[in-house]
């Protein structure tokens, strides 16, 4: 069984990992999304690419649940810095969930490694 503390590392490190790896692609799909959709100023029929769709409906589901949280009002009104900050936030968020819901699976297989030698007698 892990010792507290690594169980603490792990979960710290897992976070980290999954927040840029969220952040990243967060900001990948809107800029897919909106390059995909820059066409459509050119031209009057446009139809979107598959391509297109799939970053704008990823984009709306990774910025749960920030994307919820902000207004227009707020894209007027408030510096880029806290709109990057509300990313970074947003992504932290992600990151936390996922780790510790990672590390509760990770926990639940080792003991279950644990106990397989007890099955088997």
């Amino acid at each position: 069984m892990l010792k507290e503390k690594e169980m603490k590392n792990r979960i710290i490190i897992t976070t980290l990992v999954v927040t840029g790896m969220h952040l990243v692609l967060a900001i990948s799909s809107i800029v897919v999304a909106i390059s995909s959709e820059m066409e459509a100023f050119d031209n009057v029929d446009y139809q979107p690419s598959a391509v297109g769709r799939v970053a704008d409906h990823l984009a709306v589901i990774i910025m749960q649940p920030g994307i919820s949280f902000w207004t227009p009002w707020m894209s007027k009104n408030m510096p880029d810095v806290v709109e990057w900050g509300f990313y970074l936030i947003n992504s932290l968020l992600w990151g936390i969930a996922l780790a510790l819901s990672l590390n509760a699976l990770m926990v639940l297989k080792e003991k279950k490694l644990d106990n397989d030698h007890v099955l088997k007698e």
